[in-house]
């Protein structure tokens, strides 16, 4: 009997050991493989390459003939045509928002279907003026992305869509506008993975010293991953998983020594 009991003294609690240390930070995203020479890429304070429209983002546009000059009148409050500036401004007033489809192309009024993924903003904007061009005179076209964001996982917590009001957030503002980094963060050690032609690159950033205030001017992009490694606490995230397990193993004993008292 006391055989047995030593027995299962032993290995409960091995059990236990090995399906908590699997499960112990789990959590952790985008590690570093162990034992390879990783080399992070060159951090550039602002995109090297302009954004490219992509599957789901959303725009609109202004759109005005000789060289947007109705734009301009509207917008001051000048009407040089009969019920041209009218027109105008409820166009803008009631701006309707266009989607980059599944197949790379846009939907719009005049023009129709449109591929425009892999395009800058730039680029879209020189195509549309050309296809305007067959019917109109001297045309202007403005397109304003509106679902720029970025995705921030501000160590241990819930991670958080931000989206951009300007072309120019920083980094540190990103990171404002999420709620900061929380207590078990660590500022030293940040991931910013942006998509390029190249692919995902992978940036480090430390913002635990002045010296890297030059780093958090980093201009972020839409579609930018902003990942805080968080400090491990090992010994906390070890009791809560053997926990249920140390009292599955108190009642196991317990039941045991009732029915087998000697």
């Amino acid at each position: 009997m006391q055989f047995s009991k030593i027995l299962i003294l032993a290995i409960i609690p091995a059990l236990v050991f090995l399906s908590s240390c699997a499960n112990v930070n789990s959590n952790i995203l985008f590690k570093i493989p162990q034992g390879k020479n990783f080399t992070f890429d060159s951090i550039p304070l602002k995109p090297n390459e302009d954004y490219k429209l992509g599957t789901g983002d959303r725009f609109n546009f202004l759109f005005g003939t000789n060289d947007g000059e109705k734009i301009v009148f509207s917008q001051s409050g000048v009407d040089n045509s009969i019920g041209g500036g009218n027109q105008l401004q409820n166009q803008n007033r009631f701006a309707v928002s266009y989607l980059v489809r599944q197949d790379g192309t846009v939907n719009l009024p005049l023009l129709g279907p449109i591929h425009i993924s892999g395009k800058s903003i730039i680029e879209a904007e020189s195509i549309l003026v050309r296809l305007l061009s067959k019917n109109y005179l001297n045309p202007f076209v403005q397109i304003n992305l509106i679902n720029q964001r970025v995705i921030i996982f501000p160590g241990k917590g819930d991670a958080q869509v931000v989206y951009l009001q300007n072309t120019n957030t920083s980094l540190l503002e990103a990171i404002a506008m999420a709620g900061g980094i929380n207590e078990s963060g660590r500022s030293n050690s940040i991931k910013l993975m942006r998509k390029t032609s190249k692919g995902r690159e992978i940036y480090k950033i430390d913002l635990s010293t002045i010296s890297g205030l030059k780093e958090a001017e980093m201009i972020v992009q839409s579609n930018d991953y902003i990942y805080i490694d968080f400090k491990p606490r090992l010994a906390s995230s070890f009791l809560n998983e053997i926990s249920p397990w140390l009292s599955v193993l108190t009642t196991a004993l317990l039941t045991y020594n009732i029915f087998n008292p000697n």
